[in-house]
C-alpha cells in the first residue's frame, strides 16, 4: 500500500507514525478517504497546509485551537494552516480528506483568490458546517471525483486539473458559507478580512488596536464596529484570541523558554506575558506546557 500523507501524519496500513509535516505533501496536495482507525483518540496535530475534512459516517467531536466541535454524518470541517487539533471522541467515523500547500493553491485560477483568503485565513469562523443532505450529495460526489483524478496515472498538467477541481470545491463551500455575497458587495467585510490578515502577519509586532486601524486608515472604533459586526468580538478581543492561540502553540510545539516566548510575541518581559496568559486562560504558562506535554522547562 502507498503511503498517504495527511493531517501531519504518515498513514502505513493501520500505522500512525508522528513526523514532521512540513515535508508531508508531495506537490503540496493530497486525498484520501479515511477510515476510523485513522482517527487517533487525544493526539494532537499541527499542520503546515490547508485541510478539509468532510465526515461521512459516525459521530464524535473534534477540539481546534481550543474549541469543541461535534462531528456526525455531512459535517464539514476546515482546518488552516497552523491550527491545532485532536480527536476527542469516535465513534465509527470515516472522512474524505483533502489537504493543499499554499504552493499547490498558486496553480488555481486567481478567480476563487477571494473565497480561500475568506476562509481559511479567518478559519475560526468556518470551522464546522452540517450540511444539507443535497448540499452534502453535490459535495461528496466533488470529493469523489477528486479522489479518482488523483489515484489515476499521471499525465502531462493533471495537477492543474486538480487545481480546478480544487478552485469549485473552494467556491462552492463558500457559496455553502453564504460568503460569495459579502466578499463581492460588502466592503465593511474586505475591511474586516484585511484586519484578519494583517493581524496574522503582524501580531508579533503589536498588540494595539490603533496599530491595525492606522494601517486600514479607520478610526480604532470603526474597526472595532467590524469586528463586532462581523465576529461578534470586539477588535482587542480579536487581538488577544490570537495571542493566546499563537502563545499556546509555542509552549506545546517548540522548545523555547518563557522568556523566548515572550519575546517573540512582543511582550516587554516574561511577567506581562505570564499574567496575560494566565488572565486568558486560568493557567500559568509553565503549568499549561507541562499539562500538554509532560514536561516543564
Amino acid at each position: 500500500m502507498d503511503k498517504i500523507y495527511f493531517r501531519g501524519t504518515e498513514m502505513t496500513n493501520s500505522t500512525v507514525i508522528t513526523k514532521d509535516i512540513d515535508t508531508s505533501l508531495a506537490d503540496s496536495f493530497s486525498t484520501a478517504y479515511l477510515s476510523a482507525e485513522s482517527f487517533e483518540l487525544h493526539q494532537d496535530y499541527r499542520i503546515s497546509f490547508n485541510q478539509f475534512l468532510f465526515f461521512k459516517k459516525g459521530k464524535g467531536k473534534i477540539e481546534i485551537d481550543g474549541e469543541r466541535y461535534a462531528l456526525a454524518a455531512n459535517t464539514l470541517i476546515l482546518l488552516a494552516k497552523n491550527q491545532v487539533y485532536s480527536f476527542q471522541a469516535n465513534q465509527g467515523l470515516e472522512a474524505c480528506s483533502l489537504c493543499f500547500g499554499d504552493c499547490f493553491w498558486e496553480k488555481t485560477p486567481a478567480s476563487a483568490n477571494n473565497c480561500k483568503a475568506t476562509l481559511f485565513n479567518d478559519a475560526p469562523a468556518h470551522q464546522s458546517l452540517q450540511l444539507q443532505k443535497e448540499d452534502a450529495a453535490d459535495l461528496s460526489g466533488l470529493f469523489n471525483a477528486i479522489l479518482v483524478e488523483f489515484e489515476s496515472s499521471d499525465y502531462t498538467n493533471k495537477g492543474d486539473v486538480l487545481a480546478a477541481f480544487l478552485k469549485i470545491l473552494m467556491i462552492k463551500v463558500a457559496n455553502l458559507h453564504a460568503l460569495l455575497a459579502k466578499i463581492t458587495d460588502q466592503n465593511d467585510h474586505k475591511i474586516y478580512q484585511h484586519f484578519i490578515d494583517l493581524l496574522a502577519t503582524h501580531y508579533q509586532v503589536s498588540h494595539d488596536v490603533a496599530f491595525f486601524a492606522e494601517k486600514l486608515h479607520i478610526s480604532n472604533r470603526k474597526l472595532t464596529s467590524l469586528c463586532r459586526k462581523h465576529a461578534d468580538k470586539g477588535a482587542k478581543e480579536i487581538i488577544q484570541l490570537h495571542l493566546v492561540v499563537e502563545a499556546k502553540r509555542f509552549l506545546q510545539f517548540s522548545s523555547s523558554s518563557i522568556k523566548e516566548i515572550a519575546a517573540l510575541l512582543n511582550f516587554s518581559n516574561p511577567y506581562q506575558f505570564s499574567h496575560f496568559f494566565k488572565k486568558n486562560t486560568s493557567f500559568p504558562p509553565e503549568k499549561y506546557r507541562k499539562q500538554v506535554t509532560g514536561f516543564s522547562m
